[in-house]
């Protein structure tokens, strides 16, 4: 393995030329690394900082987790040439009245970006002194965030500083991405694909597998009275002019209907209170019915279960809710009822067929619900052969106490040391911790971000061949949001390639003198050779040379055919990806408007084993 040799680099960084690259981009100006998970944008940033160690002023590493603070500073540690006196972490568990000496003494600091903002906003750093700021998942760095507003911050100290972003996705649309670019101050994008030549030979095989569930007659009974209920409930709105009068019931219009309310409760209508009542009532009957038709009885149980505890404590309005005939129906039928959703024993079959195939190997399972969570660690836990365990966030959520880092941590390393061989998890893995590799990942339901959906995958096919099996309810929330999170990332991508293309970005010469003069890279054969000519040669060896015609492509919808995605980078040290999560309540209308606006001419629904 050829590796890269650097006057500040101690560890071993395997010497990959699309690396060495994004390397040169970003040390020749304000650089947007944008790169597939798993390939190594931090393998990047560690030669970008290794560069900058040898320039004067603070080094900052923003990351959006306590957990990625962590990570980032003990690989600092590991790779570069840095003394334990020189590097801090700041996070906010750390007193503001202690951070000002931390800031004093530190040559790199790994922090969150709230810190950072803070205590630029209050004084206690002077931007002006940081020569380099590395945004970790840049794809924060839009509207509010403290990434941003860093941004913002650190041009108007020092309009010379450095800052490089790195993200598997800055955004699907294209106003996201420009707005990431600006207020990062970026003059360059480097855009790095898996089909890229120079990244072919890092790549493995993922197979990815769509389940489509069709709901049993038993569902169907039980929640036909339900949307009974909720029409009931639209139309009365309707009648009283606060939901507008349209075929389907978005999120959207919802929101319209409370702002109605809200104005009419100002104006001193009662109507409104009522209103606002029902509106709340709608709201939890579509969770009901979603909970019901893509994760089953059992989770629908427990969140009525919930309700009925908050209605004991005197909760009016779980009261209310619990009073409406279709509820109180429902929750006595579900509590009489076995588990009749097909994907619980989907879950187990595909499960058990990984465990065959591989059977030292590793399984996780995401789910968005910890009471699916706690579900089906019942369920397959009846299974000797299988070594369960559930993995959530930190925050405790009603009777649900969460995990602590160092739980979390105990976790990983017993589903890393085999101890456990299959990891049931919210969210809180796609998030950047150092889950080990899987060879398998089951994704319970479709997620309605792009940049979620890549995460989750990209727990597999690291070191060899892994698969993805994703369950989709038919004609249900499962449809609409796996269709419309499929077409946001094909826009995704397309978008990207348009503005790099277009070079919408303003540009920065690099400078005469040789940017990498300072890297070289020790080849396989023990051969010391600069880090220009290792990337030349890497180009000779890898490019494919074809006169092929390039054509502009348009941030459409492709049409869509069975799901392969043949490249996966094989295992290179380095951090797993942060994404910023969202409710899928607050996506639901866009997934639905994404589908709606597809046109059959240029798109065709696939179907699915």
């Amino acid at each position: 393995m050829a590796l890269v040799i650097h006057p500040n680099i101690t560890g071993e960084v395997e010497a990959r030329a699309y690396q060495l690259l994004a390397t040169q981009d970003a040390l020749s100006g304000n650089t947007l690394v944008v790169m597939p998970t798993g390939f190594g944008k931090t393998a990047v940033e560690w030669l970008v900082m290794a560069e900058y160690l040898n320039k004067e002023g603070i080094i900052i590493i923003l990351a959006p987790s306590i957990g990625l603070v962590d990570q980032h500073y003990n690989m600092a540690r590991e790779i570069l040439k840095i003394s334990e006196n020189d590097i801090s972490i700041l996070t906010g568990n750390i007193s503001p009245k202690d951070r000002p000496a931390i800031w004093e003494k530190s040559r790199m600091i790994v922090a969150t970006p709230h810190v950072v903002r803070n205590d630029a906003q209050t004084g206690g750093v002077a931007l002006k002194d940081v020569s380099l700021i590395v945004f970790d998942e840049a794809h924060h760095a839009k509207g509010n965030e403290p990434m941003a507003e860093i941004g913002n911050l650190y041009f108007q100290a020092n309009p010379r500083g450095a800052m490089l972003g790195a993200t598997a996705s800055p955004g699907t649309k294209r106003e996201d991405i420009l707005q990431v670019a600006n207020r990062l101050q970026i003059e360059r994008m480097h855009l790095a694909k898996r089909e890229d030549d120079l990244l072919k030979p890092y790549a493995t095989e993922m197979h990815i597998e769509n389940h489509r569930i069709q709901l049993p007659e038993g569902i169907d009974a039980l929640i036909s009275p339900l949307k009974n209920q909720l029409t009931n409930e639209s139309e009365y709105l309707r009648r009283g002019g606060f939901l507008s009068a349209q075929v389907r019931l978005t999120s959207r219009a919802i929101n319209e209907a409370q702002r109605r309310a809200s104005a009419a409760i100002e104006r001193d209508d009662k109507r409104g209170y009522d209103a606002a009542r029902r509106i709340g009532d709608i709201r939890r009957l579509i969770r009901l019915i979603d909970l019901v038709e893509t994760q089953g009885v059992k989770c629908a149980l427990a969140y009525l279960e919930r309700s009925d505890s908050e209605r004991r404590k005197k909760n009016r309005k779980s009261a209310r809710f619990l009073s409406l005939p279709a509820v109180h129906d429902a929750y006595r039928r579900l509590g009489l009822m076995d588990e009749i959703h097909p994907k619980l024993k989907l879950t187990k079959k595909t499960v058990t067929q990984g465990m065959r195939r591989h059977p030292e190997g590793r399984i996780i399972i995401f789910t968005e619900y910890r009471d699916t969570v706690d579900i089906l660690c019942e369920y397959l836990k009846k299974d000797a052969r299988l070594r369960v365990t559930p993995f959530i966030g930190q925050a405790s959520k009603g009777d649900s106490v969460g995990m602590n880092q160092k739980m979390q941590r105990e976790v990983l390393q017993k589903f890393r040391d085999g101890t456990f061989n299959i990891l049931v998890a919210t969210s809180v893995a796609e998030e950047g911790l150092d889950i080990p590799a899987a060879e398998r990942v089951i994704m319970y339901e479709p997620v309605p971000s792009a940049i979620r959906a890549i995460q989750r995958r990209g727990r597999t096919a690291r070191k060899s061949d892994g698969d993805v099996h994703a369950f989709i309810t038919e004609n249900t929330r499962d449809d609409y949001i796996q269709l419309a999170s499929h077409n946001k990332e094909k826009k995704m991508f397309a978008n990207l390639e348009n503005l790099r293309r277009q070079a919408r970005l303003p540009r920065k010469m690099p400078s005469s003198a040789s940017i990498l003069d300072s890297f070289s890279v020790k080849t396989s054969d023990g051969e010391i050779v600069p880090a220009e000519a290792f990337i030349e040669s890497e180009k000779e060896r890898l490019i494919q040379q074809e006169d092929v015609q390039e054509e502009e492509i348009e941030p459409e919808l492709i049409q869509e055919e069975e799901i392969r995605l043949p490249q996966r980078p094989s295992s290179q040290r380095g951090l797993e990806e942060f994404i910023d999560l969202n409710a899928i309540e607050s996506h639901l209308e866009s997934a639905q408007e994404e589908v709606e606006s597809i046109d059959p001419k240029k798109s065709k629904r696939r179907r699915y084993t």
